[in-house]
């Protein structure tokens, strides 16, 4: 038996009525969605209170909004714990709906779950704030463990120089003039022997001279690399520069090579200067003569300062310790260590390459 018109206008007003209330859930849950994610730090607060708003009006309740644990609530409000958000770490918030208009509002199970992804929207963006919130914190934290590790190690780098300055002071106001004075006076007794009979006496006064002066010599280089004024003048390039003239003074060839570079943090550009001082100063003990190559360049996208010395030819190397290992790439290794730098040495062609890589960030 067919329907009647009548029964079939009511089934179709039914569907109908089904079919617009599946809409308007739908086009709610969707600009819930959108306003939620488009909303920034500075309007989330409201974004979410509105959020809330909506979703007490579709409950059946005059307002709705976000309210702290110990926020006071008439009798009649709808409470509605955020158990997730408690869950990591941020408790005592919750949705509150109030003033109930429509105890029938929630009348299907379509009405409930549409109910309860509405609270899983404000809920899911509460903590992504609280998680953004979590790492800003974090990394201000590790940003704040960087400027004080930083501050250390350049109070370490700045007793570590303050000791060498006195060092050096105290080498040349003590030692380096006395050993100069001890100079002087031998050769003014080679002045004062007998022309007559004297040559092997003459001979011996004149190997103590040329003793004391290499002494001499030897004291104020160390003085001028315990401490260069160009590093505090003029900065690591200018420093190194100097470094290189005197391994050119001892018959080898070097070239420096700079990119990127500019004034650093003094003790970031001590540490690079006493390790490229090692390095020359590798060259020199154990490669005579050898042709230097000294590149140093700041590597923007590796976040790094990059310093390559290398040595080809001369006569020499392969003076070691006996464990295998130079003593001076150690030094280098625990100064660079102490920054988490790394150094690479080893063997290249007829020479020998140092690199050492420093981190840098915010120079």
């Amino acid at each position: 038996m067919l329907p009647s018109t009548n029964a079939l206008t009511t089934d179709l007003r039914s569907v109908y009525r089904a079919s617009e209330a599946r809409a308007a859930r739908l086009r709610l849950l969707i600009q819930v969605s959108r306003d939620l994610a488009a909303a920034g730090e500075a309007g989330l607060d409201a974004a979410l209170n509105l959020a809330a708003h909506r979703a007490a009006l579709f409950a059946g309740f005059a307002e709705g909004a976000l309210r702290r644990q110990d926020d006071a609530s008439p009798p009649d409000a709808m409470l509605i714990p955020l158990d997730a958000l408690s869950a990591r770490g941020e408790t005592g918030r919750r949705l509150e709906f109030r003033s109930r208009l429509n105890a029938e509002a929630l009348d299907s199970e379509e009405d409930a779950e549409a109910l309860r992804l509405l609270i899983e929207m404000i809920e899911a963006r509460l903590i992504i704030a609280l998680e953004q919130r979590n790492r800003e914190d974090l990394l201000a934290r590790l940003a704040q463990r960087e400027r004080q590790l930083e501050e250390v190690l350049s109070e370490v780098v700045r007793g570590q120089e303050l000791e060498r300055r006195a060092i050096s002071a105290d080498l040349h106001d003590g030692v380096a003039q006395q050993i100069a004075a001890l100079h002087r006076r031998l050769e003014l007794l080679q002045l004062d022997l007998p022309a007559d009979g004297q040559a092997r006496l003459s001979a011996e006064v004149g190997g103590l001279i040329d003793i004391a002066r290499l002494t001499v010599s030897d004291l104020r280089r160390l003085i001028a690399g315990l401490r260069p004024t160009a590093l505090d003048d003029l900065g690591v390039v200018a420093a190194l520069r100097e470094e290189a003239r005197r391994l050119e003074a001892g018959g080898h060839t070097v070239a420096i090579r700079t990119r990127n570079m500019q004034r650093l943090p003094d003790w970031l550009e001590t540490l690079i200067f006493r390790v490229g001082q090692e390095g020359l100063n590798n060259a020199a003990k154990h490669a005579a003569g050898s042709a230097v190559e000294l590149d140093l360049v700041v590597d923007e996208a590796a976040g790094a300062m990059i310093l390559t010395i290398d040595s080809a030819g001369g006569h020499g190397r392969g003076a070691e310790t006996p464990s295998g290992t130079r003593f001076g790439l150690e030094i280098m290794r625990e100064r660079l260590a102490a920054v988490a730098g790394r150094l690479e040495a080893g063997p290249l062609g007829d020479g020998f390459r140092i690199r050492a890589v420093v981190p840098v960030t915010g120079t």
